[in-house]
């Protein structure tokens, strides 16, 4: 009987490591929401990315839909900056000091030019 009573206690203390390991996530941490494991009140924010960082992408990479959607981001005047004008279904994308020449529809990057404008 004691025997049984050992082997019992013993599975269920191995059993609880190997339940952390096949839920990694404990209740109330963020799932994955397209930009891996992020706090959630960065879920939604363009990339994930925190205050004060951000990502620079590369061409052929696609830049999240609000960069390309939302008309802050958007430079108005190329020609200001010295970048050629955007083909039909493109548009310049101005996040911090990097200009992206975008697709408007899918937001596949053609274009990058860093640090376009310094000591913003």
């Amino acid at each position: 009987m004691k025997i049984a009573m050992i082997a019992a206690v013993s599975t269920a203390l191995l059993a609880v490591p190997i339940a952390a390991i096949a839920n990694p996530d404990p209740p109330g941490h963020a799932k994955k929401h397209g930009h891996g494991h992020v706090p959630p009140g960065l879920a939604k924010k363009p990339g994930g990315m925190p205050p004060g960082q951000y990502k620079k992408w590369a061409r052929g990479e696609r830049l999240p839909r609000s960069y390309f959607t939302d008309r802050d981001y958007y430079v108005r005047d190329p020609e200001r900056y010295r970048l050629a004008p955007a083909p039909a279904g493109y548009r310049w994308v101005m996040v911090r000091d990097d200009a992206y020449l975008t697709n408007t529809s899918n937001g596949l990057i053609a274009n990058v030019i860093l640090g376009l404008v310094q000591g913003r």
